[in-house]
């Protein structure tokens, strides 16, 4: 699909999570390499000023209430380019919904799946850091110089956001339609990937076809410097008792390096590195909703046909081919 709407959309500013728990919340966040934000010990930002709010799930306001289980998400904001974006977009969703811009610049409405959604001019911010070299054969990038090494992730950024759904093409009509989404690439009467600008990141959100009827999220991609920041930093992370879902790996449709670990609040949290950037030259591919489709290589378990699947973590390993069960 092809959409002509661009409302400047550049990125995931922030998301809220409500749960019945939030010391273990805070505490999953602070271990994960997040940083809290000062006077607000609830709320926890990456380096580039994205970031996360953790709220108790109080079902008597729509603020906090989750979609679909207790803990969850309750509402995305999205960074735009410029205040006039902002008016732009409360034009269009206030043709058959409230959308309004308060008084501290922020629009608020919410989309067709019931989360809150949220636009402001983006608080994220550019952060400079050494590229990592690597070499190879007779082309050395790298002289004189050790590979880098982590103590533990720090997380640049909020990469993208996966939402389970009944039906992903039907979910992801309002982001396409409404919000000028585009399509990166399909999973076969799975799922679709889908990016809210022509050129970045290859998908924000990733809609899934779940086992389990409903809408709940799945996982939450947080983008670290390099596959060594996403091993060592998984390690670090897994030493502090926090379980592993599925890695570490590559992913074949975006190419991304991952490592997902099971969060207290349900879903999972990924560390990822080296994702596909894409242009409006992006050709969206349909790929046959298969297992092996998840990863390039990963580490594991074994297929009957020797193939690789997983790792699936073994005390919350269901059926490791359900949509619902296999992140992307």
């Amino acid at each position: 699909m092809t959409t002509t709407k661009d409302f400047g959309l550049n990125g995931i500013d922030e998301l809220r999570f409500a749960v019945e728990d939030l010391d273990s919340a805070q505490r999953f966040a602070t271990d994960w390499g997040l940083a809290p934000v000062e006077g607000h010990p609830v709320r926890f930002r990456a380096q580039d000023g994205s970031g996360v709010e953790f709220v108790r799930t109080d079902t008597s306001d729509p603020m906090t209430t989750p979609i679909g289980d207790a803990n969850g998400l309750v509402g995305i904001t999205w960074g735009v380019d410029y205040p006039e974006n902002l008016e732009a977009l409360r034009a269009e969703l206030a043709t058959d919904r409230e959308a309004v811009i308060d008084d501290e610049g922020v629009l608020r409405s919410y989309d067709d799946l019931g989360f809150r959604l949220a636009f402001r001019v983006t608080e994220r911010h550019d952060v400079d850091y050494e590229l990592t070299r690597y070499n190879s054969p007779r082309r050395p990038a790298r002289v004189d110089q050790r590979g880098p090494r982590y103590q533990q992730a720090r997380p640049y950024e909020v990469s993208h956001l996966a939402i389970a759904v009944d039906d992903a093409w039907a979910a992801s009509q309002f982001y396409l339609e409404r919000l000028g989404f585009h399509v990166s690439d399909r999973y076969a009467n799975r799922g679709i990937f889908t990016r809210c600008s022509a050129e970045g990141n290859h998908h924000n959100v990733f809609f899934m076809n779940a086992k389990q009827p409903g809408t709940r999220f799945n996982h939450l991609a947080w983008k670290v410097r390099d596959i060594h920041e996403v091993i060592l930093g998984g390690q670090a992370f897994e030493a502090k008792g926090w379980e592993t879902f599925a890695g570490p790996g590559r992913h074949l449709v975006s190419s991304a390096c991952f490592w997902y670990f099971l969060t207290p609040f349900g879903g999972s949290w990924e560390y990822a590195a080296d994702e596909d950037m894409v242009t409006e030259e992006w050709e969206p591919q349909d790929f046959a909703a298969e297992a092996h489709i998840f990863s390039q290589w990963t580490f594991g378990l074994e297929k009957s046909d020797g193939t690789l699947r997983g790792p699936i973590s073994g005390s919350r390993a269901a059926d490791p081919e359900s949509p619902a069960q296999i992140p992307s």
